[in-house]
């Protein structure tokens, strides 16, 4: 076999949903980890439908999760490091994938916060963001 006909018949491998979702949550934190709210929020749905869960009770809408995590972290150099460890991820629907992890947020070597999170991520117009989130 010649070296064209191998390079014509070798296809790399598709990206799967699960993969291009681990990326677009890596995206997100590395925008949060720079300090960059504004961009981290971006891997949320703009919507009055997206959905945020945690200890507190519910918000829903992009704007008003958005203005919480302005209040919260009004000043950039308070948002700290954000990791996480991936614990569950599975693909729902051909446009859907549920994550679960758990995530830590520490500021000068202490930890802020941190807990578990379970996303529900979506394709919206040809890219992923998550549509809803509980964070505990």
């Amino acid at each position: 076999m010649s070296l064209a006909t191998m390079l014509t018949s070798f296809t790399a491998p598709k990206s799967t949903p699960e993969a291009e979702v681990v990326k677009a949550l890596e995206g997100q934190i590395a925008a949060w980890n720079k300090g960059d709210l504004e961009t981290a929020m971006t891997y949320y749905w703009n919507s009055p439908e997206m959905l945020w869960v945690n200890k507190h009770g519910i918000e829903k809408g992009y704007q008003q999760v958005l203005e919480m995590f302005r209040q919260d972290f009004a000043d950039s150099s308070k948002m700290g490091v954000y990791t996480y460890e991936p614990l569950h991820i599975e693909q729902v629907s051909p446009e859907a994938v549920y994550f679960v992890f758990r995530w830590s947020i520490d500021l000068d070597g202490k930890q802020l916060m941190g807990g578990l999170s379970s996303q529900l991520w979506k394709k919206k117009d040809s890219r992923w963001v998550v549509t809803s989130e509980h964070a505990s």
